[in-house]
């Protein structure tokens, strides 16, 4: 008997050990399994953002954070030095991309890459942490890669404090959903990363998210969470000040162009104020509602449907709430997108509504097939339709319509601007490139003091100069600095006429069809101005003696 119950002993200990090998075996291999899901995410983010980034440009957005990051490196700071009304994260992020990667094209579209690649990989973890499978994760995440940051390719303002914003949902999320207090410390500084790369769409979701937060905070009685917050929100706000401090920025600088005027542009458009550059009644028609936005109300209206499904059958589940916050976050970035003149850039929520319809639908524990089926159909033909006619045709840079193969390596212009394939709207790439081409060699023959005015902001970068750049956009009516119509001209007109005394500039150099003497005359005081000279067109310079303050 006792040798029988040793056999037993020894079998069920080799059963024990085959069955730990087993669990080891298919534990690493899920590791792996990730592990390469996660290399794979990387790779695909990173190369679809770096061959769309280099498909054409649109000038005035493509190289807005160009010159603003390398005139950091050199001291010209912006809100202090030149004006801007948004961004002001993405200027720094530029400036460190610059100086560990050097002051090239390429480096510049590292920069968005990265942020792709972040906020794929926010996503994909994300899902994960929802206990969606890591294979559908991938295929989700994958979409999300694809609708991401390729359509504009390089650094965009508005997509940097779009991904923040999505990542300060996500960590909501997570923080509710594992009830994990550590998260509510981060949430805060995530907050002013997205409001500081741009005030809008990070507004409405710091609003929403507020509101939640107070709720499972305060009402809900979570005192660590509440104290954890509240810490990263102190934090934050101390870094913004110690930030004016180290750059010898004003505060009123910082009030001026980041909150007062972008409150009169959003005012102008939300009243129809005829200074307004686009108004809300301009963008409110059947086409932008429905037509430009149809693939997402596909996913919209079948996720609010099953939110209220888990309300009516009286299911307590944390992604009920995680649901509400999407539709709200949706509708919240659905508003900004319609009010803005800005390129559409929010067909990214397509694969994060659709994860979410299929995570809801396994807790509904609605287990059809089809549903799946037409999920993937769906998602798959929204990602392939929107990759071919914003990444491939670039709609999103409006060089559509254009003949793509006309397109000149942009080395010609300079050896910085390598990989960049040069087509844009304005005019034929021969054209526009000789154009440029005059306009280093003239500016690099003066030894002066100058100022160059251009949507091509990449002239300092590439004559290794600081050109003392002005503003970082050049649009009129009031959209991106204030006009002689508007309150705030005045604090403007100073500042400009301020930083033209101090760095002694001898001449304004204007290039560009859209760039009038007769629009940039009034920045300066009238005794300014001392001859103007046309070398070409499109192109001239303007002498100046010194102008009072």
């Amino acid at each position: 008997m006792e040798i029988i119950y040793k056999s037993k002993i020894i079998n069920a200990t080799k059963k024990r050990n085959i069955y730990d090998k087993f669990k080891y075996k298919m534990i690493l291999h899920r590791a792996n399994l990730n592990y390469l899901l996660v290399l794979l995410l990387i790779i695909y983010a990173f190369v679809i953002n770096w061959v769309s980034a280099n498909i054409g440009i649109l000038p005035i957005d493509t190289f807005a954070f160009f010159d603003s990051g390398f005139n950091i490196l050199n001291n010209k700071l912006p809100l202090r030095d030149f004006w801007i009304f948004t961004g002001l994260l993405v200027d720094y992020l530029q400036a460190l991309f610059f100086l560990i990667f050097g002051s090239t094209w390429n480096s510049y579209v590292l920069h968005a890459s990265f942020i792709n690649i972040l906020a794929s990989l926010s996503f994909y973890f994300f899902l994960i942490r929802l206990n969606l499978e890591k294979l559908y994760s991938f295929i989700y995440a994958i979409s999300f890669a694809t609708l991401c940051y390729p359509l504009s390719g390089t650094p965009f303002a508005y997509l940097h404090s779009y991904i923040f914003s999505l990542i300060s949902i996500f960590i909501f999320s997570i923080a509710i959903h594992e009830r994990k207090n550590s998260l509510w410390l981060l949430l805060p500084i995530i907050f002013f990363l997205a409001f500081f790369s741009m005030q809008t769409p990070s507004f409405y979701i710091i609003l929403i998210l507020l509101f939640f937060s107070f709720y499972f905070l305060i009402i809900k009685k979570n005192p660590t969470g509440l104290k954890l917050f509240m810490t990263g929100g102190i934090l934050s706000l101390f870094g913004v000040f110690v930030f004016l401090y180290l750059t010898n920025t004003s505060l009123e600088n910082l009030l001026y162009q980041y909150f007062l005027f972008p409150l009169t542009i959003g005012a102008g458009r939300l009243t129809s104020d005829p200074n307004a550059y686009v108004t809300l009644a301009d963008q409110i028609n059947f086409q932008r509602l429905i037509g430009n936005f149809k693939f997402i109300h596909a996913f919209l209206f079948p996720l609010i449907f099953v939110t209220c499904k888990f309300f009516i059958e009286k299911k307590k589940d944390s992604i009920v709430t995680i649901n509400t916050i999407i539709i709200l976050s949706v509708m919240a970035f659905f508003f900004n997108q319609l009010i803005t003149a800005n390129q559409i850039f929010i067909f990214s929520l397509i694969p994060i509504m659709a994860s979410l319809l299929h995570i809801s639908l396994k807790k509904l524990k609605i287990s059809n097939i089809i549903y799946f089926v037409l999920i993937f159909i769906l998602l798959s033909f929204s990602t392939v339709k929107f990759h071919q006619r914003y990444n491939i045709d670039r709609k999103f840079l409006d060089i559509e319509e254009l003949d793509k193969n006309k397109a000149i390596d942009a080395r010609v212009i300079d050896e910085k601007l390598k990989n960049l394939k040069w087509i844009s709207k304005y005019s034929e790439p021969q054209e526009e490139i000789n154009l440029i081409i005059k306009a280093i060699e003239t500016i690099k023959e003066d030894n002066r003091d100058k100022i160059i005015i251009t949507h091509y902001q990449f002239f300092s970068l590439i004559l290794n100069n600081n050109l003392n750049i002005l503003n970082r956009w050049y649009l009129w009516d009031n959209n991106t600095h204030p006009t002689e119509t508007h309150k705030y001209f005045s604090f403007y007109k100073k500042m400009i006429n301020k930083n033209l005394s101090k760095n002694k500039i001898k001449v304004i150099y204007l290039l560009g069809a859209e760039i009038q003497f007769e629009k940039v005359k009034d920045y300066f005081t009238d005794t300014c101005f001392k001859s103007t000279k046309v070398v070409e067109n499109k192109f001239s310079y303007h002498e100046i003696i010194k102008c009072k303050v």
